[in-house]
């Protein structure tokens, strides 16, 4: 079954619409420029439903093997992708903003959702901020701390004197 471009929220959750396939990552314009090669395909599963409360969500799953740039060494590598989302559908800003802290908002308008985009924004979350390759996050975790020496002297230690009746 195909994934559309988007489907009306209040069916979606009504009927408990599910869709899922496979979408090119070549299609996602920002998700593109994140990437080191857009070939492949993600993997998506997105599922209309009510939570345990009975709110309309958006459950999503995504996964796929990425190649991301690392930003220590400039090499492409493998990063898996496996993410997983509950969006709370609501349908205005202060109802998100009041959620923004329990949950996973999404504000619906005009009762449509836009499936390929949200999916994007979802793996765009996902990334990590600063990419390394295993070799280099390993480089990075066992280097040891640098040693802070600082020549100056401590501006305190004279005041720590003086406390301590000790004359300078």
């Amino acid at each position: 079954m195909s994934i559309p471009q988007r489907i009306r929220a209040s069916l979606a959750v009504a009927h408990g619409e599910r869709h899922s396939g496979t979408l090119p990552l070549a299609g996602f314009s920002r998700l593109r420029e994140a990437l080191a090669d857009a070939a492949g395909d993600l993997r998506v599963e997105l599922a209309g439903a009510h939570d345990s409360l009975g709110h309309p969500v958006l459950d999503l799953h995504a996964a796929a093997e990425l190649r991301l740039l690392c930003q220590r060494c400039m090499t492409p590598f493998g990063w898996t992708l496996d993410r997983r989302a509950a969006l709370r559908l609501v349908a205005t800003d202060e109802e998100e903003a009041r959620l923004m802290n329990e949950c996973e908002p999404y504000r619906v308008q005009d009762d449509w959702l836009p499936l390929h985009e949200i999916v994007e924004d979802e793996v765009l979350l996902a990334l990590p901020m600063l990419p390394r390759c295993p070799s280099c996050e390993n480089a990075v975790r066992s280097a040891p701390e640098p040693e802070r020496a600082d020549p100056r002297p401590n501006p305190f230690a004279a005041l720590k004197d003086l406390k301590l009746g000790k004359k300078t």
